[in-house]
């Protein structure tokens, strides 16, 4: 499987680089397509070697834990040093919009000014569209990863890339050390997380999703230890980081059993996100509704830069001048089944919360009236954690010893 997971990955990263609109993803693609393929061959010939000689299940672990440690740093932090290091000279380069907005709106607030109110027409935006130069589209613990670049000003170590992927390492590394799997698991969410353009693309060029998803791997690791309190504290940084952590909490927290614990895990996640978004919210209402809630719904003032077609995109196409009436409508649609999908049986299984959640995050990226491809990341994830969460299951650990065998000899 990992030979075919590289070669697939060294196509896409060859196709990023000849097709992709962002200049900063066709760099990533040249720079990439070569240990994606190299990684390809060196699986597939460890599998083989594996299939024809008596080599235990451990060492071929030890390799497949090696390689995916090398195509990670050299797909995702490769790139990203070398961006990095880049901008020491042009701040308003080699990083995508989404990067450079958290630095300036963690400068605003150092600086004591609201973060939702201040406009960025001048500095590292003053050449990117106009509707990145007036909102802040993410919730404030998002400001937390700008703070060193707006502190230190223009060291490669201070740009804010290089905290999501520290602070996405340290989340997903304890989640993924409190879960209770086998190794092939761990590699399996590791390679997904970071190493395939799954991961390695956004940390390399942009990257505020990926500290998300690790809190929400840490989140469900701790729900399924049965930690309310502690997943609903790391729960409510996701959420209090970004909005589309409100797609998956509800299913982590429907995976508890009845009762107190679940009571727990939602105070606990509301009393931190409370405490970092009201201060914000309160600022100046109107504007935190404006970027935080409206913007990202593609109502508020100038045009959301999240571009990808949608079927909520082409209905605002159809009917432009009533885009407020079919985005509430898409809005509900996507509550609705959402609703659905908690409300199918009782208590699921984590691996079916994960799984779950992966449909509704579907769902919400088909419908979403301004949405990127990139938000797939999302259900991909969580249908890999499902995978390992199912196979933690009562019964499920035979089944996990028999397909990792599976896969050693299969690579």
């Amino acid at each position: 499987m990992d030979a075919v997971l590289y070669g697939v990955s060294a196509l896409f990263a060859g196709l990023t680089a000849a097709a992709a609109a962002i200049p900063l993803q066709r760099s990533w693609g040249r720079a990439a397509v070569w240990p994606y393929g190299v990684a390809a061959v060196v699986a597939a010939v460890a599998a083989w070697a594996s299939a024809t000689s008596s080599a235990d299940d451990a060492r071929h672990l030890r390799r497949r834990t090696i390689l995916v440690l090398v195509v990670f740093a050299a797909t995702a932090l490769a790139p990203m040093t070398v961006a990095a290091v880049r901008r020491a000279d042009d701040p308003g380069a080699h990083a995508q919009s989404e990067v450079i907005i958290v630095e300036e709106a963690a400068r605003a607030a150092l600086h004591g000014h609201d973060p939702y109110a201040a406009e960025y027409r001048e500095g590292p935006l003053s050449e990117r569209p106009v509707a990145t130069q007036e909102h802040f589209p993410y919730l404030p613990a998002m400001l937390v990863f700008g703070v060193p670049r707006a502190a230190d000003g223009v060291s490669p170590w201070s740009d804010a890339r290089v905290w999501f992927t520290a602070a996405a390492l340290v989340a997903a590394g304890f989640g993924l050390a409190r879960m209770r799997a086998v190794p092939a698991a761990r590699i399996r969410m590791f390679q997904v997380l970071f190493a395939l353009p799954t991961g390695a693309l956004l940390l390399a060029t942009g990257g505020v999703d990926i500290p998300v998803i690790a809190l929400l791997l840490a989140t469900a690791a701790l729900a399924r230890s049965e930690r309310p309190v502690a997943a609903g504290v790391v729960g409510g940084l996701a959420l209090a980081a970004k909005q589309t952590s409100i797609l998956v909490l509800p299913f982590l927290v429907l995976a508890l059993p009845r009762g107190l614990p679940r009571r727990r895990f939602v105070l606990a996640a509301g009393g931190v996100a409370a405490a970092v978004i009201v201060p914000f919210a309160v600022w100046d209402m109107e504007a935190f509704i404006e970027d935080a809630v409206l913007f990202p719904l593609n109502l508020g003032q100038g045009e959301s830069a999240a571009a990808t077609p949608t079927v909520g995109s082409l209905l605002l196409d159809l009917v432009p001048t009533h885009r407020t009436a079919v985005t509430v409508l898409l809005v509900v649609v996507i509550v609705g089944v959402m609703g659905l999908l908690l409300l199918r049986g009782r208590t699921p299984s984590m691996a079916q919360a994960c799984a779950r959640a992966a449909g509704a995050f579907v769902t919400a990226v088909a419908l979403a009236p301004a949405s990127r491809a990139g938000y797939l990341v999302y259900p991909a994830n969580l249908i890999v954690w499902a995978i390992a969460f199912r196979d933690q299951s009562p019964g499920g650990g035979a089944r996990f010893r028999r397909r990792v065998h599976r896969e050693g000899s299969e690579g």
